[in-house]
């Protein structure tokens, strides 16, 4: 990578981590540019090179917690010698005791409601999730038929999303790691004895 491209990178990074932080403390519309940028001490103009707006930003905060959360999770998946042990690895490494999954659990929540309400917003967010929902499947589809990956995927992450809602609340991530093991592979198991 060459030292301008290493720069451009280092700048995106603390732009994504300042800006996790803002929103998770204000929530996705009261933050603002100016305290990103200060967080991220870096000017405007170098938030404005590398992101459009917010929106951008978020988005790709979205992608690089994908990339990170999804990937932990297909990869334990991908390693698995059954389904048992694919629903179990999976559910211990989705739920993870960690800050930062808190913090994108508001962020995430507050962005999805945003969406919800707008258009452009909720296209791009669909089409992530879509890719989610595509790479689980494709680590499922080792165990059960492709149709039935696709809806596990989709029930996986519906547990997950509503677990981690819950531990939002209550931070009883003991809680949460519980429901994801108890109910998972209950729901998985039904759909892959069809």
């Amino acid at each position: 990578m060459a030292k301008g491209e290493q720069t451009r990178a280092r700048s995106v990074e603390r732009f994504l981590d300042a800006g996790l932080d803002v929103f998770a403390e204000r929530g996705y519309h009261a933050a603002s540019m100016d305290e990103i940028c200060r967080r991220a001490e870096l000017s405007r103009g170098a938030f404005y090179s590398n992101f459009s707006g917010k929106e951008a930003l978020f988005l790709a905060l979205f992608d690089r917690h994908t990339e990170r959360q999804v990937g932990r999770v297909a990869a334990v998946i991908d390693g698995a010698e059954s389904l048992d042990d694919a629903i179990v690895a999976a559910a211990i490494a989705a739920a993870p005791d960690d800050p930062e999954e808190r913090r994108w659990g508001l962020l995430s929540t507050e962005f999805t409601i945003f969406a919800a309400r707008d258009e452009t917003a909720a296209a791009r967010l669909t089409e992530r999730d879509r890719a989610i929902r595509d790479r689980l499947a494709r680590s499922l589809a080792r165990f059960v038929p492709e149709t039935d990956a696709a809806s596990l995927a989709r029930f996986a992450i519906a547990l997950y999303e509503g677990a981690q809602l819950t531990h939002l609340v209550d931070g009883d991530s003991a809680a949460a790691r519980e429901l994801l093991l108890r109910f998972l592979p209950a729901g998985l198991h039904t759909v892959a004895e069809r």
